[in-house]
């Protein structure tokens, strides 16, 4: 009797050890409050499975969200947050550590914004890119900056990505270095077809990014641990699914831990 009392004062403590561990691995809850969406080299994206509207020439386009990472891409590398192969992308640069956005507009050049002020680690960021067929960026309120307004951005037949690689005509404006996969998480992703933020300084959204005439994507990421998908939830249908099996493979690893404590194995 004593020893299975023993027994199961070892299995409860285990537990709470990998509780505790899981815990700590997690940042806080973003701004936004509710889940987030961790990506890493192995799980590095979640994306539609079609291509995401593909026949819109945006006038203006504003895409934004939530982000938190540990430390930052190293020089002549950069990473992508949110981007459409061929249309624009919001990307973290290694050199200097600061944010960035292209857009290829229809009969001009493509428009690359870079640079500005270091991105904050270790902490909840609003990151803002904003399209007006030409490009521009900011974090927390303060940004702006976009060239040649007019016109609209080129039609694009690929899948949207969040995180992951977003790959560059190298014929267009891309951005110079390794596009490495992001390493952090991300929370509230909304794309709206305005341009929601006029620079140089604006209000950043509190609480969770609402749905209105103007949204035409929009990620919560509240979905139970280990989902492969994600909804949109501005109704217009483009869910997000997320690459590999990791959410399977994590959870087989747990229920086997789980099973062998319970048999005496370990």
């Amino acid at each position: 009797m004593r020893e299975v009392l023993h027994r199961q004062i070892f299995i409860s403590f285990c537990l709470f050890i990998l509780i505790a561990l899981s815990a700590k691995a997690l940042p806080p809850a973003s701004p936004a409050g509710g889940g987030m969406l961790r990506l890493d080299e192995t799980h590095d994206f979640v994306a539609t499975t079609n291509a995401w509207f593909p026949d819109e020439q945006f006038e203006g386009l504003t895409a934004e969200a939530w982000i938190y990472y540990e430390e930052p891409p190293v020089p002549g590398t950069f990473w992508s947050i949110i981007g459409q192969e061929g249309r624009f992308n919001l990307i973290i640069h290694g050199n200097g550590n600061t944010l960035g956005a292209w857009g290829y507009a229809v009969d001009a050049a493509g428009s690359l914004i870079s640079g500005g002020s270091r991105l904050p680690e270790k902490k909840w960021i609003h990151v803002t890119a904003i399209y007006d067929a030409g490009a521009g960026k900011g974090f927390n309120g303060k940004g702006g900056n976009w060239c040649c307004p007019g016109g609209h951005l080129i039609k694009s037949d690929k899948p949207l990505r969040i995180g992951g690689i977003v790959p560059q005509n190298l014929n267009r404006s891309h951005f110079v270095g390794d596009n490495l996969k992001v390493r952090g998480y991300i929370d509230e992703v909304r794309i709206s077809n305005v341009v929601r933020y006029v620079g140089p300084e604006w209000e950043v959204p509190k609480g969770k990014f609402k749905v209105d005439e103007h949204t035409i994507s929009l990620w919560h990421f509240n979905e139970a641990p280990g989902s492969k998908q994600f909804k949109d939830a501005s109704g217009n249908g483009y869910d997000l699914w997320r690459t590999g099996v990791w959410a399977v493979e994590a959870e087989r690893k747990l229920t086997t831990t789980w099973g062998q404590l319970k048999r005496g194995i370990l």
